[in-house]
């Protein structure tokens, strides 16, 4: 993974199985200075490709109107 995936698995991980939004990825990842808004969006493509593809159900689950979530289970 290149280095900003792993800080948000990192930070996905800590956190599993509670909801992270948005704006604590992006403080966690890159501080005080905020990306522009699709840049977590691409991150977080990228990362899904990479760790949800050895899987039969998707481990990175986007949770509409609150953030994101990792779980083991594919449960939602």
């Amino acid at each position: 993974l290149p280095p900003i995936g792993l800080k948000l698995l990192t930070v996905l991980m800590r956190e599993s199985p509670k909801v992270v939004t948005r704006e604590q990825l992006e403080r966690e990842v890159w501080g005080d200075i905020l990306p522009d808004s699709d840049t977590l969006r691409s991150h977080l493509y990228n990362l899904r490709k990479a760790i949800d593809k050895p899987f039969d159900t998707p481990l990175l689950h986007t949770i509409p109107g609150s953030g994101y979530r990792l779980t083991e289970s594919g449960g939602r």
